[in-house]
């Protein structure tokens, strides 16, 4: 992907989830049944980041484990809603203005948390980049747990059956266009690229850019970037899931 179409996808981003953050607060107000299992990546005292932290749900989750707790996201108003909500001695909320470098010190985290950050990451520069970030800033043997979204077709039954993403909402068909647009000269996303509409309680739409990741393409990443990986599965069809360790 071009450079500066990534800064611009980035910088529409931001401002998007600045748009939609009342509306995204609300159905994003607690972490997904699905995946409560990734809490057991981390354990008392730990020191957590959690990369794309949004509105601060991992903390309300992990809470109970009496981490020192640091999120990042490059939303203002979601910060603000994260900031106002959660409180106290151990927690820290950041704004990151770009996807250069993290303003984090190296080995300096036991757990490392994105969850459904990465398939916003536009380009496959930004994403090894921000891997390889991650990894960084990981301690020896600490953990990185990663999810993307699931967009391609779920099978009928099975762990990998979803009434949402890959099922109903057919979201492949999103891929499936701007392969069309590709083709046609008219589009300059990547391949497995796509836009996914969002809309506010307003009524106004915005156009979230995603990468389709398959589990291969996820767990090369993170491969490429230094990790050994434990494991990378797509959970009840809906999202990939992936544990590493440095």
């Amino acid at each position: 992907m071009d450079p500066k179409l990534a800064q611009e996808i980035i910088a529409d981003t931001a401002r998007g989830y600045d748009l939609i953050s009342e509306k995204f607060s609300q159905t994003r107000n607690h972490l997904w049944r699905d995946l409560e299992f990734i809490g057991s990546y981390c354990k008392k005292g730990d020191k957590v980041l959690d990369f794309g932290c949004g509105n601060g749900r991992l903390w309300e989750f992990l809470q109970k484990k009496n981490i020192d707790y640091t999120g990042l996201d490059i939303s203002d108003k979601l910060l603000a809603k994260a900031k106002n909500q959660f409180r106290g001695p151990g927690i820290n909320f950041q704004k990151i203005s770009g996807l250069d470098s993290l303003p984090l010190e190296s080995d300096s985290f036991n757990a490392v948390y994105a969850i459904a950050v990465f398939h916003h990451l536009p380009g496959k520069e930004i994403r090894k980049k921000m891997a390889a970030e991650l990894y960084r800033i990981l301690r020896p043997e600490g953990t990185v747990v990663i999810t993307v979204w699931n967009l391609w077709p779920a099978s009928t039954h099975g762990d990998d059956c979803s009434s949402t993403r890959g099922g109903q909402k057919k979201y492949w068909r999103n891929i499936f266009f701007n392969w069309e647009e590709k083709l046609l000269g008219r589009s300059f996303l990547d391949w497995n690229d796509c836009y996914i509409d969002f809309q506010d309680n307003r009524g106004r739409i915005f156009p979230r850019y995603h990468h389709a990741f398959t589990k291969k393409e996820l767990a090369g990443l993170f491969s490429q970037a230094g990790f050994s990986i434990g494991k990378c599965d797509t959970i009840n069809g809906k999202n990939i899931v992936l544990v590493g360790s440095k």
